[in-house]
Order: C-alpha cells, then structure tokens, then sequence
C-alpha cells in the first residue's frame, strides 16, 4: 500500500501557504469610498428583516457576518478535510461542525478500545454475531453457530478478527441510531425512511409541494425531532472502525497477506443483514441487504453491500482489499455509462456507501474500479452518514443525482487518495449539501475530470430551458418556500477538494462553488492547470441569501461561463467570491461576473498573480461593479459591493470596458447614501 503520496499532499495543503495576503489590498481598494474592510457586510437587522428562515448552519452564520474574511476560514476548513486523506473520520468531524454539531470523539481516548478487545478474544465472530441476536431480541440457530464454529477453524484469523471488529462497531452504531430516532414513533419511522429513498424526482416533489402534505409535515417534524449529535455520533464511530480496519491491513506481514489470496468463504445470515466474509476469487455480491461485506481480492462485481436498504440494515460496512471492481445496480447499468442510457432515471434506494437513517461506508483500498448507480450513493446520506473510500486507481464514478459527497441532515463523503479519475452526475452531487447536511467529494491526487451534464435535459433549468440545474461541485442547497408555504429551511455545506492534478470542470446551472437559499457552496483546487466551464451562478456566485466560494491556489487557469453571474458574483443579499492564488489566468466572463453584484448582492473577485487574459461578451455589472435596487424602499439602504482586485502582472482586458485597465482603480457608483455601507457601489483595483 502506497501512502507516501498522501502524505505529501496532506504538507501541501497544511503548509505550503502563509499568511493570506489580502487584508492590505483590501484596505487599498475600499479606501477610495471611505469603507473600512470590517464594514463590508450585510446589515444584521435588515438581512433577517428579509431572510426568515431555519436550519442556518454555525458556517454560514460565521461567513456572512465576515464576507472578506472568507479566505481565511475556508483554509481552515479545507485543511481539515484534507486531513481526511488519511484519517477519514476526519471527514466527520469537520463536517459535524459545520452543521453545528460539536464532535470530537477521540479526545481523551479510543471509543472502539473496548470492542476491539472483544474482537481479539477466542470465538470472538461466534460472539458477536451471537451479540447481533441478541440486541435483534431473536434466538441464534442452532445451525449458524454451528457454521460459525467451522469458520473459526477455516477462515484466516485476521478476517476472523477485523470481521467480528466491525460486527461489534454496527452494534454500538445501531444504539447511537435508535437513540437519535427515538421521539419517532415506529410508524413515523418506516414512513421516513420510505420517503427519504424515493427516486429523486419523487422526493424533490415532495420538497416543493405547495401544500402542507404528510409526507412534507412528516420531514419537517423529522428535522426537529431526530437528534442529529447522536446519530453523527454513531457514524463518526463507524468512519473511525473502517479507517482502523484499512491501517491494520497496512500493517499486516506479508504471511497474512498471502492468506487473503486463497480462496475462503463465510455467508451468514442476521436479522440486520448478511455477513459474508470471502476472498481468493473473482465474485459477485448480489443486491440485498449486508451488515458486514469484507472480500480481501479478486476482480470483484458488486451489486449490493455498503448500503441501508432497509430500516432494519441500518449499518452496512464493504471492505474490498485489492482487484479492479466493478459497482452497479445491475449487469445492464454496468454495460453504459448513464448519461447515453435512454430511459435513466433515478431509482429508489440506497447504494455503494450511501446510508438513510443509519451509517454506510465501503472502502476500496486497490485497483481500477467503476462506480455506476442511478441510486442515491457513492458517499451521500440523508439522516445518517455514508461514505465511500478510494484509496488507489483510476476510477470512474458514474452517478445520478445525490451521489459523491452529498448529504441531506447528515454528513456524506467520497475520499479518492490517488489516480486519474472519472466523475460523472446529473445533479446535486460533487459536493452537496442540503438542509442539515454536509456533502464532501476529497480527491488528492490525479489528473480528473469532474462532470455534471449540461444535457440531456433532466433536471431542467429556470435560467435556461436547454440546459439542467446542476447543484454540483461544490454546492449549498436550501428549500426556498417563501412562494409555496412559507415554510423556509437553509441549506447546508458542500465542498469539492482537489489536492494535486491539472483537472477539468463541466456543469451547467448552479455549480463550481455556490449556495442557493441558505447554503453554502465551496470548490478548492490546490495545484494544477485546471479548467473549469459552466453557464449561470457558477464559479464563485450566490444566489439568495446564500454563500458560494471558488478557491485555486496554484497554475495556469482558463474559466468560462456562458450566460450570467460568474466568477465572484452575489445576488439578492448573497455572497459569491472568487480567488486565484498564481498562474497566467484566462477568464471569459458573461455579465454579473468577475466581482459583479446584484440586488444587494456582494461579489467579490480576486486574482493575486499571473498575466492574466480578461475577456466580457457583456459589459453589465462586472469587473468590480453594482447594479441598483431598491429606490424608495427598504433595499434602498441595503448594502451591495462589486469588487475586483488584480494584485500583480501584465493583464488583458476588453477595449470595450473604459474604466478597468493595468495600474488603474476606480469606484463607480450605483446608489450612493450617506454612509458607504448603506450604499450600493462597485470598485475595482489594478496593481
């Protein structure tokens, strides 16, 4: 197992930068209206006078009130996650406390100390299963202790032991689960879970009806009423055991090794799911509910495992050593990729590391493997936490809609530690967070492609009717209800965070770090000569009382986006923020774009180095300018900024734009008040 590269990405990420640079230019620049940079931010009183809402998250509470301070959060925050290269259950913590909940479970020690204990006693997988019957109240046949013996004498011992592990982990996790649902009644229960695992298109219906249906009243009484610290808990425990179980197996001897390679199998049956434990061979896992999944090689074809299917299976683990995989629903899925399917379309259920109302991880520690579902998955939950671990390979994850890393009331995952990987969506994926949620997609090393289908028209856009909403890489999602019941929730936090590689970017509609309605939106790219296209509220914007940040630290840039608000743009008392570190950068920009601001929107562009190519195709409220609102009523005196800052180089810009140019600042007014942080103005700066 190679790790010596994730070690250098994590220096890269934690140590590499210094101080952030830009507390004097924005002095400098803010200077030429008399505002102080701690004054650029919404007035408190008036942001709620307009924006009434709940489920706002301690992260967009902490931003919004420290708009130029953004940098400096996201680093810490990006530095977090890129821990979780290594330790994946960072990926939980840092995600817990982001929605808002405090959570630091190995603070004064292990919490799995006492379980591993039991894993290492004699008959310890007799033991456990014999645990899962008895917490299930259901007596253990005859027949399967019977098995269970027999395994013991057959089965390596370090399967035995990490197995019987996990077993005890699923248990503790189910008692974390129960607890956070308990306030649920059994009938409310099997009706959410039904609810939550509907086919996307059923459940985005439900989020948007216009009238107070059950199944609406029912969801809304789950956010109250289900206690999110304890069921993160449960699955903060769970990512802890896998990230266990993966170093044990770095540190196994070469004998234990070998072991894995002949064949070996172990199928039971529990009340929570099946256990099957296997290796030596080239196999096939069927869909079907599993509570422990471990096959240590082969060319593996998975259609089940790693997954809540149903109540019951509220825990599901999927430990692959090594081979080159492949995951789908089925055998057809697998033959194409999604996007030249006809008839795709969401399926109901979970899969591959995704969870509802409990903890699904699967952790691929080798090979080139294909990820395909049209299913919730590949690290996404909604009530619970999933997560799916790629530790090397060229990879392909070909995916639907709430898939690789995102989250609904909980925390979703996708970690790839290394190689040149495929990732393919429609919508609300890459990084997505809804209510409650935090969805994150971590990839540290490889050139990788990051693409949310513009078409074929499936999710289809208000902006535009030839192209899909996207909601993806990187992306903060809220239900806005203010036209439908008035009943209003804030989205959550989504984060797409590339270490090293030259990568490439595609969505359409709402995407490369944005938020809608509460949310908040982040994509992070470290080094590389990335591209990145897209068409409207993308790179950077906001739309509504949100917060949407792109942040590239190292290389050659080139950003394109073909219609409106783009590159550092807010809208409607909305942040979006663009900053680029280094490189000679190209930005082809449409209007509100490139520190353009809106409807007491603020926007905010940055590019600190590099001779950098600026080219508009309109000249509307960019490159550090406002548009006004509000004359005669209370948004009169509501605060809007365009600002645009280039620090250093030789730039480009259009011959049509007379106000912006090389060694050039200037202030341009929209509505002009009093005090310059009751007003509505655009600045720009050239250095």
């Amino acid at each position: 197992m190679r790790v010596r590269p994730v070690v250098c990405c994590v220096w890269l990420a934690s140590t590499a930068f210094g101080q952030l640079p830009t507390d004097a230019l924005y002095k400098e620049v803010l200077a030429q209206a008399n505002l102080p940079p701690q004054q650029v931010r919404f007035d408190p009183r008036l942001y709620d006078y307009f924006f009434r809402t709940q489920h706002t998250t301690p992260l967009f509470e902490m931003l919004l009130h420290d708009p130029l301070r953004l940098p400096y959060y996201a680093e810490r925050l990006r530095n977090s996650l890129v821990g979780a290269i290594g330790r994946p259950v960072t990926a939980v913590e840092a995600g817990a406390g982001a929605i808002g909940v405090s959570m630091r479970r190995t603070l004064v020690g292990d919490p799995l100390q006492s379980l591993r204990e039991q894993a290492n006693a004699p008959n310890a997988l007799e033991n456990a299963v014999a645990a899962v019957y008895k917490e299930a109240n259901a007596p253990m046949p005859p027949a399967v202790r019977e098995q269970l013996q027999r395994a013991q004498k057959t089965l390596p011992e370090w399967v035995q032991r990490q197995g019987a592990f996990l077993v005890y982990v699923a248990i503790e996790a189910r008692r974390w689960r129960d607890a956070a649902v308990r306030d649920l009644t059994p009938e409310e229960r099997n009706a959410l879970f039904k609810l939550l695992t509907l086919p996307i298109k059923e459940f985005e219906a439900t989020l948007g009806s216009t009238e107070p249906n059950a199944e609406l009243l029912l969801l809304e009484r789950a956010l109250e009423q289900v206690d999110l610290a304890r069921l993160l808990a449960g699955g903060h425990d769970s990512a802890l055991a896998i990230q266990q179980v993966i170093e044990a197996f770095q540190r196994a001897d070469e004998p234990t090794k070998e072991a894995f390679g002949k064949p070996f199998e172990f199928t039971i049956d529990t009340p929570w799911g099946r256990i099957r434990l296997c290796g030596g061979g080239n196999d096939t896992h069927p869909r079907l509910p599993y509570l422990i999944l471990l096959d240590t090689g082969g060319d593996d074809t998975y259609y089940g495992g790693g997954a809540t299917l149903a109540l019951e299976n509220a825990v599901s683990f999927l430990i692959d050593l090594a081979g080159n995989d492949r995951y789908g629903d089925d055998a057809d899925t697998l033959g194409k990729p999604l996007v030249e399917r006809e008839g795709r379309g969401g399926k109901s259920g979970t899969a591959f590391g995704s969870a509802t109302l409990g903890y699904a991880i699967v952790a691929d520690l080798e090979g080139d493997d294909v990820y395909r579902t049209q299913s919730m998955g590949l690290g996404a939950a909604r009530f619970g936490v999933g997560m799916l671990i790629d530790l090397q390979g060229n990879d392909t994850y070909d995916a639907y809609a709430c898939t690789q890393g995102a989250a609904l009331a909980g925390v979703g995952a996708l970690i790839d530690r290394a190689g040149r990987d495929q990732y393919t969506c429609f919508y609300e994926s890459q990084g997505y967070g809804g209510v409650k949620g935090f969805g994150v997609l971590l990839d540290a090393l490889g050139d990788d492609t990051y693409t949310a289908h513009p078409t074929p028209i499936e999710f289809l856009s208000p902006q535009t009717a030839e192209r899909n909403v996207s909601m993806a890489q990187g992306a903060g999602y809220g239900r806005r209800a203010d036209y439908l019941d008035g009943h209003s929730w804030a989205g959550g936090v989504g984060m797409l965070v590339d270490v090293q590689g030259n990568d490439r970017y595609t969505c359409s509609v709402f995407g490369q770090g944005v938020g809608y309605w509460g949310g908040v939106g982040m994509l992070i790219d470290l080094q590389g000569d990335d591209v990145r296209e897209g068409v409207w509220y993308v790179q950077g914007a906001s739309a509504h009382f949100a917060l949407g940040y792109l942040e590239d630290r190292l290389g050659n840039d080139r950003y394109l986006a073909a219609m409106n608000m783009a590159m550092g743009a807010g809208h409607d008392f909305a942040i979006g923020y663009l900053i680029d570190f280094d490189g000679n950068d190209e930005y082809n920009a449409p209007s509100l774009a490139l520190g353009g601001a809106n409807a007491n929107g603020i926007g905010v562009f940055v590019d600190l180095a590099g001779d950098d190519l600026y080219q508009v195709r309109r000249n509307e409220a960019n490159l550090g300018r406002a548009n006004p609102i509000g004359k005669g009523t209370l948004r009169e005196r509501g605060f809007a900024l365009g600002l645009f800052i280039d620090a250093a180089g030789n730039d480009s810009y259009p011959p049509n734009v007379e106000f912006a140019g090389n060694i050039r600042n200037w202030i341009i007014w929209a509505i002009q008040n009093e005090r310059p942080n009751e007003s509505q103005l655009g600045l720009g700066m050239d250095k």
